[in-house]
Protein backbone atom coordinates (compact mmCIF):
# COMPACT_ATOMS: atom_id res chain seq x y z
CA UNK A 1 0.00 0.00 0.00
CA UNK A 2 1.31 3.78 -0.81
CA UNK A 3 2.53 5.63 2.06
CA UNK A 4 2.31 9.03 0.34
CA UNK A 5 -1.68 9.40 1.01
CA UNK A 6 -1.14 8.07 4.69
CA UNK A 7 0.62 10.43 4.91
CA UNK A 8 -1.22 13.66 3.28
CA UNK A 9 -4.18 12.34 5.44
CA UNK A 10 -1.91 12.70 8.91
CA UNK A 11 -1.21 16.26 7.69
CA UNK A 12 -4.82 17.52 6.67
CA UNK A 13 -6.33 15.51 10.01
CA UNK A 14 -3.34 17.91 11.61
CA UNK A 15 -4.82 20.69 9.83
CA UNK A 16 -8.28 20.25 10.96
CA UNK A 17 -7.74 19.77 14.57
CA UNK A 18 -5.75 22.92 14.52
CA UNK A 19 -8.28 24.79 12.80
CA UNK A 20 -11.49 23.73 14.98
CA UNK A 21 -9.08 24.49 18.26
CA UNK A 22 -8.73 28.32 17.06
CA UNK A 23 -12.40 28.21 16.08
CA UNK A 24 -13.49 26.50 19.70
CA UNK A 25 -10.77 28.99 21.52
CA UNK A 26 -13.12 32.19 20.01
CA UNK A 27 -16.16 30.66 21.53
CA UNK A 28 -18.26 33.03 24.28
CA UNK A 29 -17.96 30.85 27.61
CA UNK A 30 -20.63 28.64 28.18
CA UNK A 31 -21.88 28.38 32.03
CA UNK A 32 -20.04 26.35 34.66
CA UNK A 33 -16.78 26.68 32.22
CA UNK A 34 -13.52 28.10 32.15
CA UNK A 35 -13.71 31.43 30.68
CA UNK A 36 -11.75 31.17 27.38
CA UNK A 37 -7.89 33.27 27.62
CA UNK A 38 -8.34 35.25 24.90
CA UNK A 39 -11.16 36.96 27.22
CA UNK A 40 -9.15 36.87 30.59
CA UNK A 41 -6.50 39.17 31.12
CA UNK A 42 -3.15 39.20 29.77
CA UNK A 43 -0.59 36.57 30.66
CA UNK A 44 2.57 38.35 31.89
CA UNK A 45 5.67 38.25 30.02
CA UNK A 46 7.36 35.72 32.39
CA UNK A 47 4.17 33.23 31.77
CA UNK A 48 4.41 33.95 27.88
CA UNK A 49 7.82 33.87 27.31
CA UNK A 50 8.30 30.14 29.82
CA UNK A 51 5.76 27.24 30.06
CA UNK A 52 3.11 28.20 27.23
CA UNK A 53 6.07 28.81 24.50
CA UNK A 54 7.71 26.26 24.95
CA UNK A 55 4.53 24.18 24.63
CA UNK A 56 4.13 25.92 21.37
CA UNK A 57 8.08 25.40 20.22
CA UNK A 58 7.19 21.83 21.01
CA UNK A 59 4.29 21.42 19.29
CA UNK A 60 5.94 23.18 16.12
CA UNK A 61 8.86 21.24 16.41
CA UNK A 62 6.88 17.70 16.30
CA UNK A 63 4.76 19.13 13.39
CA UNK A 64 7.42 20.11 11.24
CA UNK A 65 9.22 16.46 12.54
CA UNK A 66 5.91 14.72 10.85
CA UNK A 67 6.43 16.85 7.63
CA UNK A 68 10.11 16.12 7.59
CA UNK A 69 9.24 12.50 7.70
CA UNK A 70 5.81 12.24 5.59
CA UNK A 71 7.10 14.28 2.57
CA UNK A 72 9.91 11.99 1.80
CA UNK A 73 8.11 8.97 2.31
CA UNK A 74 5.59 10.48 -0.36
CA UNK A 75 7.74 11.32 -2.68
CA UNK A 76 9.26 7.63 -2.36
CA UNK A 77 5.76 6.28 -3.11
CA UNK A 78 4.79 8.28 -5.71
CA UNK A 79 6.87 7.04 -8.74
CA UNK A 80 5.32 3.74 -8.23
CA UNK A 81 1.94 5.20 -7.65
CA UNK A 82 2.22 6.65 -11.22
CA UNK A 83 3.29 3.42 -12.41
CA UNK A 84 0.47 1.37 -11.13
CA UNK A 85 -1.45 4.15 -13.22
CA UNK A 86 0.07 3.91 -16.17
CA UNK A 87 -0.20 0.06 -16.04
CA UNK A 88 -3.56 0.33 -15.54
CA UNK A 89 -4.65 2.70 -17.98
CA UNK A 90 -2.59 0.09 -20.82
CA UNK A 91 -4.65 -2.77 -19.08
CA UNK A 92 -7.84 -1.09 -19.86
CA UNK A 93 -6.07 -0.10 -23.53
CA UNK A 94 -5.87 -3.59 -24.64
CA UNK A 95 -9.16 -4.30 -23.00
CA UNK A 96 -11.06 -2.07 -25.23
CA UNK A 97 -8.70 -2.78 -27.92
CA UNK A 98 -9.91 -5.98 -27.84
CA UNK A 99 -13.34 -5.46 -27.77
CA UNK A 100 -12.86 -3.11 -31.25
CA UNK A 101 -11.02 -6.61 -32.44
CA UNK A 102 -13.97 -8.67 -31.78
CA UNK A 103 -17.43 -9.04 -33.81
CA UNK A 104 -20.09 -6.57 -32.60
CA UNK A 105 -22.84 -8.05 -30.75
CA UNK A 106 -25.78 -6.78 -28.07
CA UNK A 107 -22.68 -7.69 -25.29
CA UNK A 108 -19.99 -6.09 -27.19
CA UNK A 109 -21.77 -2.64 -29.05
CA UNK A 110 -17.55 -1.56 -29.60
CA UNK A 111 -16.90 -4.66 -32.10
CA UNK A 112 -15.81 -3.78 -35.50
CA UNK A 113 -14.96 -7.33 -36.39
CA UNK A 114 -11.01 -7.61 -37.06
CA UNK A 115 -11.43 -11.15 -36.08
CA UNK A 116 -13.76 -12.04 -38.77
CA UNK A 117 -10.89 -12.14 -41.40
CA UNK A 118 -7.70 -12.10 -39.38
CA UNK A 119 -8.07 -14.78 -37.03
CA UNK A 120 -8.91 -15.09 -32.93
CA UNK A 121 -5.49 -13.77 -31.40
CA UNK A 122 -4.48 -12.25 -34.34
CA UNK A 123 -3.52 -16.15 -36.17
CA UNK A 124 -4.10 -14.68 -40.19
CA UNK A 125 -7.41 -15.85 -41.84
CA UNK A 126 -9.79 -14.92 -45.04
CA UNK A 127 -11.85 -12.71 -46.48
CA UNK A 128 -14.60 -13.04 -49.23
CA UNK A 129 -13.21 -11.21 -52.22
CA UNK A 130 -14.44 -10.90 -55.84
CA UNK A 131 -11.28 -10.80 -57.76
CA UNK A 132 -11.52 -8.04 -60.38
CA UNK A 133 -9.20 -10.11 -62.81
CA UNK A 134 -11.53 -13.05 -62.83
CA UNK A 135 -14.71 -12.13 -61.52
CA UNK A 136 -14.52 -15.17 -59.37
CA UNK A 137 -15.65 -15.60 -55.83
CA UNK A 138 -12.11 -15.88 -53.56
CA UNK A 139 -10.94 -16.23 -50.05
CA UNK A 140 -8.75 -13.27 -49.91
CA UNK A 141 -5.79 -14.16 -47.65
CA UNK A 142 -5.81 -11.98 -44.38
CA UNK A 143 -2.25 -11.60 -42.84
CA UNK A 144 -1.27 -13.05 -39.14
CA UNK A 145 -1.17 -9.94 -36.65
CA UNK A 146 0.37 -11.89 -34.04
CA UNK A 147 3.88 -11.19 -34.99
CA UNK A 148 2.77 -7.80 -37.03
CA UNK A 149 5.46 -5.98 -34.54
CA UNK A 150 8.51 -7.50 -35.29
CA UNK A 151 7.93 -6.45 -39.55
CA UNK A 152 6.37 -2.85 -38.49
CA UNK A 153 6.46 -0.24 -35.91
CA UNK A 154 3.70 1.45 -33.78
CA UNK A 155 3.57 4.20 -36.63
CA UNK A 156 3.43 2.12 -39.75
CA UNK A 157 0.79 0.00 -38.12
CA UNK A 158 -0.92 3.13 -37.53
CA UNK A 159 -0.79 3.89 -40.90
CA UNK A 160 -1.83 0.84 -42.70
CA UNK A 161 -5.22 0.99 -39.84
CA UNK A 162 -6.26 4.16 -41.01
CA UNK A 163 -5.79 4.20 -44.28
CA UNK A 164 -6.59 -0.24 -45.32
CA UNK A 165 -5.24 -1.42 -48.47
CA UNK A 166 -7.28 -0.29 -51.55
CA UNK A 167 -7.90 -2.97 -53.60
CA UNK A 168 -8.28 -5.17 -51.01
CA UNK A 169 -10.85 -6.73 -48.64
CA UNK A 170 -9.11 -4.53 -45.74
CA UNK A 171 -10.96 -0.83 -45.44
CA UNK A 172 -9.43 2.19 -44.22
CA UNK A 173 -10.18 2.32 -40.45
CA UNK A 174 -9.27 5.63 -39.48
CA UNK A 175 -11.09 8.80 -39.38
CA UNK A 176 -8.65 10.55 -41.66
CA UNK A 177 -9.18 8.25 -44.26
CA UNK A 178 -13.25 8.12 -43.63
CA UNK A 179 -13.32 5.16 -41.35
CA UNK A 180 -15.24 4.95 -37.92
CA UNK A 181 -12.18 4.81 -35.57
CA UNK A 182 -10.67 7.99 -34.11
CA UNK A 183 -6.92 8.22 -33.20
CA UNK A 184 -7.54 6.84 -29.32
CA UNK A 185 -9.41 3.62 -30.73
CA UNK A 186 -6.55 3.31 -32.97
CA UNK A 187 -4.18 3.56 -29.73
CA UNK A 188 -6.19 0.71 -27.99
CA UNK A 189 -6.28 -1.75 -31.11
CA UNK A 190 -2.33 -1.33 -31.27
CA UNK A 191 -2.08 -2.01 -27.64
CA UNK A 192 -4.27 -5.04 -28.21
CA UNK A 193 -2.08 -6.27 -30.81
CA UNK A 194 1.17 -5.74 -28.65
CA UNK A 195 -0.58 -7.80 -26.11
CA UNK A 196 -1.03 -10.77 -28.48
CA UNK A 197 2.88 -11.21 -30.21
CA UNK A 198 4.01 -14.30 -29.92
CA UNK A 199 7.73 -14.77 -28.81
CA UNK A 200 10.70 -14.02 -31.34
CA UNK A 201 11.10 -17.77 -30.76
CA UNK A 202 7.54 -18.63 -31.40
CA UNK A 203 7.81 -16.65 -35.10
CA UNK A 204 11.46 -18.08 -35.81
CA UNK A 205 9.94 -21.59 -34.93
CA UNK A 206 6.82 -21.07 -37.55
CA UNK A 207 9.40 -20.53 -40.37
CA UNK A 208 9.93 -24.61 -41.56
CA UNK A 209 6.11 -24.87 -41.33
CA UNK A 210 5.05 -21.92 -43.71
CA UNK A 211 7.33 -22.63 -46.24
CA UNK A 212 6.24 -25.59 -46.58
CA UNK A 213 2.70 -24.66 -46.57
CA UNK A 214 3.53 -22.72 -49.27
CA UNK A 215 5.14 -25.07 -51.32
CA UNK A 216 2.21 -27.74 -50.89
CA UNK A 217 -0.21 -24.76 -51.67
CA UNK A 218 1.78 -24.62 -54.94
CA UNK A 219 1.65 -28.13 -55.52
CA UNK A 220 -2.08 -28.34 -54.90
CA UNK A 221 -2.91 -25.24 -57.64
CA UNK A 222 -4.52 -27.30 -60.24
CA UNK A 223 -6.77 -28.44 -57.85
CA UNK A 224 -7.53 -25.33 -56.07
CA UNK A 225 -8.34 -23.55 -59.69
CA UNK A 226 -10.69 -26.80 -60.33
CA UNK A 227 -12.15 -26.16 -57.42
CA UNK A 228 -13.29 -22.36 -57.81
CA UNK A 229 -14.12 -23.40 -61.38
CA UNK A 230 -16.52 -26.14 -60.37
CA UNK A 231 -17.88 -23.78 -57.86
CA UNK A 232 -18.50 -21.26 -60.67
CA UNK A 233 -20.05 -23.87 -62.86
CA UNK A 234 -23.02 -24.32 -60.02
CA UNK A 235 -23.24 -20.93 -60.23
CA UNK A 236 -23.85 -20.85 -63.78
CA UNK A 237 -26.35 -23.66 -63.66
CA UNK A 238 -28.33 -22.09 -60.84
CA UNK A 239 -28.62 -18.84 -62.88
CA UNK A 240 -29.55 -19.98 -65.38
CA UNK A 241 -32.54 -22.44 -64.05
CA UNK A 242 -33.13 -19.35 -61.93
CA UNK A 243 -36.58 -18.54 -64.80
CA UNK A 244 -37.74 -22.00 -63.83
CA UNK A 245 -37.30 -22.69 -60.12
CA UNK A 246 -39.13 -19.02 -59.53
CA UNK A 247 -42.11 -20.59 -61.41
CA UNK A 248 -41.77 -23.51 -59.54
CA UNK A 249 -41.56 -21.41 -55.95
CA UNK A 250 -44.26 -19.37 -56.94
CA UNK A 251 -46.87 -22.24 -57.76
CA UNK A 252 -45.61 -23.75 -54.42
CA UNK A 253 -45.89 -21.55 -52.38
CA UNK A 254 -49.51 -20.52 -53.55
CA UNK A 255 -50.43 -24.21 -53.25
CA UNK A 256 -48.99 -24.42 -49.55
CA UNK A 257 -51.18 -21.43 -48.54
CA UNK A 258 -53.97 -22.73 -49.88
CA UNK A 259 -53.65 -26.22 -48.14
CA UNK A 260 -52.70 -23.57 -44.43
CA UNK A 261 -55.84 -21.66 -45.37
CA UNK A 262 -58.32 -24.90 -44.28
CA UNK A 263 -56.23 -26.96 -42.18
CA UNK A 264 -58.82 -28.22 -40.07
CA UNK A 265 -60.87 -29.72 -42.53
CA UNK A 266 -60.55 -33.57 -42.70
CA UNK A 267 -59.45 -36.62 -40.41
CA UNK A 268 -56.89 -34.89 -37.83
CA UNK A 269 -55.83 -38.29 -35.96
CA UNK A 270 -53.12 -36.29 -34.05
CA UNK A 271 -55.25 -33.36 -33.22
CA UNK A 272 -52.62 -30.63 -34.25
CA UNK A 273 -55.01 -28.51 -36.62
CA UNK A 274 -53.75 -29.83 -39.44
CA UNK A 275 -55.78 -32.80 -41.07
CA UNK A 276 -54.22 -36.15 -42.43
CA UNK A 277 -54.91 -35.07 -45.97
CA UNK A 278 -53.06 -31.92 -45.51
CA UNK A 279 -50.03 -33.20 -44.15
CA UNK A 280 -49.43 -35.14 -47.02
CA UNK A 281 -50.21 -32.45 -49.59
CA UNK A 282 -47.48 -30.57 -47.36
CA UNK A 283 -45.21 -33.14 -47.69
CA UNK A 284 -45.78 -33.90 -51.13
CA UNK A 285 -44.98 -29.62 -51.65
CA UNK A 286 -42.14 -30.25 -49.71
CA UNK A 287 -40.40 -32.73 -51.86
CA UNK A 288 -41.37 -30.87 -55.10
CA UNK A 289 -39.72 -27.55 -53.48
CA UNK A 290 -36.61 -29.79 -52.75
CA UNK A 291 -36.10 -31.08 -55.88
CA UNK A 292 -37.16 -28.09 -58.15
CA UNK A 293 -36.38 -24.82 -55.83
CA UNK A 294 -33.76 -26.23 -53.66
CA UNK A 295 -31.16 -23.92 -54.65
CA UNK A 296 -30.17 -20.69 -53.84
CA UNK A 297 -29.85 -17.44 -56.10
CA UNK A 298 -26.20 -17.94 -56.76
CA UNK A 299 -24.99 -21.58 -56.74
CA UNK A 300 -25.81 -24.97 -57.58
CA UNK A 301 -25.92 -26.27 -53.99
CA UNK A 302 -27.35 -24.71 -50.68
CA UNK A 303 -28.01 -25.33 -47.17
CA UNK A 304 -31.13 -23.64 -48.20
CA UNK A 305 -32.12 -26.52 -49.85
CA UNK A 306 -31.69 -28.66 -46.48
CA UNK A 307 -34.66 -26.21 -44.52
CA UNK A 308 -37.29 -27.04 -47.76
CA UNK A 309 -37.53 -30.43 -46.59
CA UNK A 310 -40.27 -31.39 -44.39
CA UNK A 311 -41.63 -34.55 -43.28
CA UNK A 312 -45.18 -34.66 -41.26
CA UNK A 313 -46.02 -37.81 -39.54
CA UNK A 314 -50.10 -37.99 -39.97
CA UNK A 315 -49.48 -39.53 -36.08
CA UNK A 316 -47.83 -37.35 -34.44
CA UNK A 317 -48.17 -33.58 -33.80
CA UNK A 318 -44.43 -32.34 -33.44
CA UNK A 319 -41.78 -32.72 -35.59
CA UNK A 320 -38.03 -32.06 -35.66
CA UNK A 321 -36.21 -28.70 -35.88
CA UNK A 322 -32.96 -29.65 -37.85
CA UNK A 323 -31.14 -26.69 -36.33
CA UNK A 324 -31.91 -27.37 -32.66
CA UNK A 325 -33.38 -30.64 -32.82
CA UNK A 326 -36.11 -29.15 -30.39
CA UNK A 327 -40.02 -30.50 -31.33
CA UNK A 328 -42.00 -28.16 -33.30
CA UNK A 329 -45.51 -28.30 -34.04
CA UNK A 330 -46.31 -29.18 -37.13
CA UNK A 331 -48.57 -25.91 -38.11
CA UNK A 332 -45.75 -23.73 -36.91
CA UNK A 333 -43.26 -26.32 -39.28
CA UNK A 334 -45.73 -25.92 -42.53
CA UNK A 335 -46.30 -21.83 -41.72
CA UNK A 336 -42.03 -22.01 -41.41
CA UNK A 337 -41.62 -23.78 -44.74
CA UNK A 338 -43.90 -21.34 -46.52
CA UNK A 339 -41.79 -18.68 -45.26
CA UNK A 340 -38.54 -20.34 -46.72
CA UNK A 341 -40.18 -20.97 -50.06
CA UNK A 342 -41.08 -17.55 -49.99
CA UNK A 343 -37.82 -16.08 -49.09
CA UNK A 344 -36.55 -18.37 -52.05
CA UNK A 345 -38.65 -16.38 -54.08
CA UNK A 346 -37.47 -12.82 -53.08
CA UNK A 347 -33.67 -14.29 -54.02
CA UNK A 348 -34.42 -15.47 -56.94
CA UNK A 349 -36.61 -12.79 -58.68
CA UNK A 350 -33.19 -10.03 -59.14
CA UNK A 351 -31.72 -13.08 -60.81
CA UNK A 352 -34.54 -13.47 -63.30
CA UNK A 353 -34.78 -9.86 -63.71
CA UNK A 354 -31.04 -9.70 -64.81
CA UNK A 355 -30.68 -12.96 -65.95
CA UNK A 356 -29.09 -12.42 -69.52
CA UNK A 357 -26.60 -10.00 -67.65
CA UNK A 358 -25.73 -12.37 -64.86
CA UNK A 359 -25.16 -15.78 -67.26
CA UNK A 360 -23.10 -13.10 -69.58
CA UNK A 361 -20.83 -12.43 -66.67
CA UNK A 362 -20.48 -15.90 -64.77
CA UNK A 363 -19.21 -17.24 -68.98
CA UNK A 364 -16.46 -14.55 -68.68
CA UNK A 365 -15.98 -15.41 -65.31
CA UNK A 366 -15.23 -19.37 -66.45
CA UNK A 367 -13.30 -18.63 -69.55
CA UNK A 368 -10.79 -16.68 -67.16
CA UNK A 369 -10.70 -19.28 -64.38
CA UNK A 370 -9.83 -21.45 -67.35
CA UNK A 371 -7.23 -19.38 -68.85
CA UNK A 372 -5.75 -19.01 -65.45
CA UNK A 373 -5.36 -22.85 -65.40
CA UNK A 374 -4.16 -23.29 -68.72
CA UNK A 375 -1.26 -20.03 -68.38
CA UNK A 376 -0.55 -21.05 -65.10
CA UNK A 377 1.40 -18.28 -64.96
CA UNK A 378 2.35 -18.95 -61.20
CA UNK A 379 4.19 -21.80 -62.07
CA UNK A 380 7.91 -22.58 -61.07
CA UNK A 381 10.43 -24.93 -62.41
CA UNK A 382 12.69 -25.33 -59.68
CA UNK A 383 14.96 -28.14 -61.83
CA UNK A 384 15.72 -24.82 -64.08
CA UNK A 385 15.72 -22.21 -61.02
CA UNK A 386 18.34 -24.53 -58.79
CA UNK A 387 20.47 -24.70 -61.92
CA UNK A 388 20.61 -20.91 -62.72
CA UNK A 389 20.93 -19.52 -59.15
CA UNK A 390 20.79 -22.33 -56.52
CA UNK A 391 24.50 -23.96 -57.52
CA UNK A 392 22.21 -27.25 -58.68
CA UNK A 393 20.13 -27.52 -55.09
CA UNK A 394 16.98 -27.95 -55.68
CA UNK A 395 15.72 -28.05 -51.84
CA UNK A 396 17.57 -24.74 -51.65
CA UNK A 397 15.55 -23.20 -54.41
CA UNK A 398 12.07 -24.82 -53.02
CA UNK A 399 13.01 -22.84 -49.78
CA UNK A 400 13.79 -19.82 -51.12
CA UNK A 401 10.94 -19.45 -53.06
CA UNK A 402 8.61 -20.34 -50.23
CA UNK A 403 10.33 -18.01 -47.96
CA UNK A 404 9.89 -15.63 -50.66
CA UNK A 405 5.78 -16.89 -50.86
CA UNK A 406 5.49 -16.76 -47.00
CA UNK A 407 7.04 -13.01 -46.78
CA UNK A 408 7.01 -10.74 -49.57
CA UNK A 409 4.31 -12.17 -52.38
CA UNK A 410 1.23 -10.29 -50.42
CA UNK A 411 3.22 -7.07 -52.31
CA UNK A 412 5.53 -7.96 -54.36
CA UNK A 413 3.30 -10.60 -56.78
CA UNK A 414 0.43 -9.89 -58.81
CA UNK A 415 -3.21 -11.76 -57.48
CA UNK A 416 -1.58 -13.62 -54.78
CA UNK A 417 -3.29 -12.74 -51.93
CA UNK A 418 -6.33 -13.80 -54.21
CA UNK A 419 -5.11 -17.63 -54.33
CA UNK A 420 -4.00 -19.22 -57.56
CA UNK A 421 -6.97 -18.11 -59.92
CA UNK A 422 -5.49 -14.93 -60.11
CA UNK A 423 -1.48 -15.05 -59.19
CA UNK A 424 0.69 -13.72 -61.85
CA UNK A 425 4.55 -14.54 -62.15
CA UNK A 426 6.50 -14.30 -58.66
CA UNK A 427 7.61 -10.41 -58.27
CA UNK A 428 5.16 -9.34 -60.80
CA UNK A 429 3.93 -6.42 -58.98
CA UNK A 430 1.75 -6.04 -56.37
CA UNK A 431 1.16 -2.96 -53.96
CA UNK A 432 5.16 -3.23 -54.14
CA UNK A 433 6.93 -2.76 -57.06
CA UNK A 434 7.81 -5.49 -59.45
CA UNK A 435 11.29 -7.24 -59.23
CA UNK A 436 11.11 -9.07 -62.25
CA UNK A 437 13.30 -8.27 -65.18
CA UNK A 438 16.33 -7.62 -63.41
CA UNK A 439 14.46 -4.65 -61.22
CA UNK A 440 16.50 -5.56 -58.12
CA UNK A 441 20.08 -5.48 -60.13
CA UNK A 442 18.87 -2.32 -60.97
CA UNK A 443 17.71 -1.07 -57.78
CA UNK A 444 20.39 -2.32 -56.12
CA UNK A 445 24.15 -2.94 -57.74
CA UNK A 446 25.17 -3.86 -54.69
CA UNK A 447 24.10 -6.75 -53.62
CA UNK A 448 24.94 -6.11 -49.66
CA UNK A 449 22.47 -3.09 -50.15
CA UNK A 450 19.98 -5.52 -51.29
CA UNK A 451 20.56 -7.54 -48.26
CA UNK A 452 20.41 -5.00 -45.80
CA UNK A 453 17.36 -3.36 -47.22
CA UNK A 454 14.92 -7.01 -46.75
CA UNK A 455 16.91 -6.77 -42.99
CA UNK A 456 15.94 -3.49 -41.97
CA UNK A 457 13.06 -2.34 -44.26
CA UNK A 458 12.35 0.69 -45.64
CA UNK A 459 12.10 4.48 -43.78
CA UNK A 460 10.24 6.73 -44.19
CA UNK A 461 12.10 10.01 -46.46
CA UNK A 462 15.12 7.91 -46.35
CA UNK A 463 17.25 6.33 -49.32
CA UNK A 464 18.18 2.93 -50.37
CA UNK A 465 19.71 1.24 -52.84
CA UNK A 466 19.98 3.80 -56.42
CA UNK A 467 17.21 6.50 -56.12
CA UNK A 468 15.20 4.91 -53.80
CA UNK A 469 12.86 6.91 -51.38
CA UNK A 470 11.11 5.02 -48.28
CA UNK A 471 7.93 5.36 -47.48
CA UNK A 472 8.02 3.07 -44.58
CA UNK A 473 5.83 0.47 -45.99
CA UNK A 474 8.59 -2.08 -46.94
CA UNK A 475 8.89 -4.24 -43.72
CA UNK A 476 11.80 -5.39 -42.05
CA UNK A 477 12.63 -9.04 -41.42
CA UNK A 478 15.57 -9.21 -39.25
CA UNK A 479 13.53 -10.01 -36.87
CA UNK A 480 12.03 -13.15 -37.81
CA UNK A 481 14.26 -14.55 -40.82
CA UNK A 482 17.63 -15.69 -40.02
CA UNK A 483 20.78 -14.11 -42.07
CA UNK A 484 20.60 -17.64 -44.26
CA UNK A 485 17.06 -17.02 -45.06
CA UNK A 486 17.65 -13.44 -46.03
CA UNK A 487 20.21 -14.55 -48.17
CA UNK A 488 17.72 -16.99 -50.26
CA UNK A 489 15.48 -14.23 -50.59
CA UNK A 490 17.73 -12.32 -51.97
CA UNK A 491 19.16 -14.88 -54.65
CA UNK A 492 15.54 -15.30 -55.33
CA UNK A 493 14.63 -12.24 -56.19
CA UNK A 494 17.80 -11.29 -58.14
CA UNK A 495 16.86 -14.51 -60.10
CA UNK A 496 13.82 -13.31 -61.89
CA UNK A 497 13.58 -12.39 -65.18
Amino acid sequence: MSLGPFAVGLAIAFLLIGLAYLVNSGRSPRPGREVPPNLQPYLTDEELETTRLNRTLTAALFSSALLAIALPLYFLTESGRQSDFVELFEEEARHIGELIYMEQSPDNPEGFGCIVCHGAEGVGGGADFVDPRTGANVTWAAPALNDILYRYDASEVRFWLTWGRPGTPMPAWGVAAGGPLNAQQLDFVIAYLRSIQISQEEALAAIDSRVDGELASLEGADASIAAVIDDETGGLAAIASAPDRLRWAKDLSADLEKVLAGPGRGLDSDFDRLSDDSETQINRISELAFANVGTDATRATSTAADRLILELDPLNPFSTNDDTGEPVPDLEAAEGLLEEIESQILALEPVVTNNDALIENSQQTLANLEAARSEARFAVDFDELAAGHFDGEVAKAQRAYGLYSAHCARCHTAGFSAGWVAAFEPGSGAMGPSLRTGRTEVQFPDIDDHYEFILGGSQNGQAYGVNGIGRGWMPEFGTVLSEEDLHLIVDFERSLR
